[in-house]
């Protein structure tokens, strides 16, 4: 099972952060490829680990491979696709790197072992959602339930517009549920514009979402440097 694109390894102990939620379309591959993108840019050896069996993440990385033939400035790093049945095999791949970042699929309940053993192995576990009610009808029992068990969870809203009349009240009820990210990503046709090369907002200074993308990038950051 090796990577896509292999480089010279060998450091043990990465930082790993899993991307987790019950609901689907909730975000959990936009911010895959934006925190990978940013901590390859910052030199780590990064690895993102696709467990999607629709594997959206190794399909935007091969666009991403293609890009970067004539542009030799994209940050680029090492993709894994791989099934849940895999994780502890994942998790022996994951410590040759310095990054690694885990794009879990949605449906958690049908793989429940094997995703609360990635939990437990990541020092972050981020869970993306939207500010739905039916979103947070999802996120409220899945990041208490991992908060009970002790893993390291924050929320991160995502396509947020604070002009929304439920935004506050949102805000508020995440915040009850468990440690929530202080910036959101807003609602911004940009931040998936550019997709179809394999880039991120992260690659695009001049778009409008790199600024959130960064700001949740700064702050998980510190998250996982009070582990490390």
């Amino acid at each position: 099972m090796p990577p896509r694109k292999s480089k010279t390894l060998g450091k043990a102990e990465p930082k790993i952060i899993a991307l987790c939620s019950p609901k689907g379309g909730t975000g959990k591959t936009t911010f895959a490829q934006n925190l990978l993108t940013q901590f390859a840019s910052r030199g780590d050896r990064v690895l993102g680990v696709d467990f999607d069996p629709q594997h959206t993440l190794t399909k935007w990385f091969q666009r991403r491979e293609a890009f970067a033939e004539h542009d030799d400035s994209i940050a680029m790093f090492d993709t894994l696709p791989a099934g849940l049945e895999e994780w502890q095999r994942v998790l022996e791949v994951a410590r040759e790197y310095d990054t690694v970042v885990l794009d879990i699929l949605p449906g958690v309940d049908a793989h429940i072992s094997a995703v609360h053993g990635l939990c437990q192995a990541a020092d972050l576990v981020v869970v993306p959602t939207g500010v739905t009610m039916s979103d947070l009808d999802s996120t409220g029992p899945w990041v208490a339930e991992l908060t009970q068990m002790g893993f390291s969870t924050v929320v991160c809203m995502n396509r947020a517009n604070r002009r929304e009349t439920f935004f506050a009240a949102a805000r508020a009820q995440l915040n009850k549920i468990g440690r929530l990210c202080p910036v959101e990503v807003r609602q911004l046709a940009d931040a998936h514009a550019f997709s179809i090369d394999g880039l991120a907002a992260s690659d695009r200074p001049r778009s409008k979402a790199y600024g959130d993308f960064a700001a949740v990038f700064d702050f998980v950051k510190r998250e996982l440097n009070r582990k490390h």
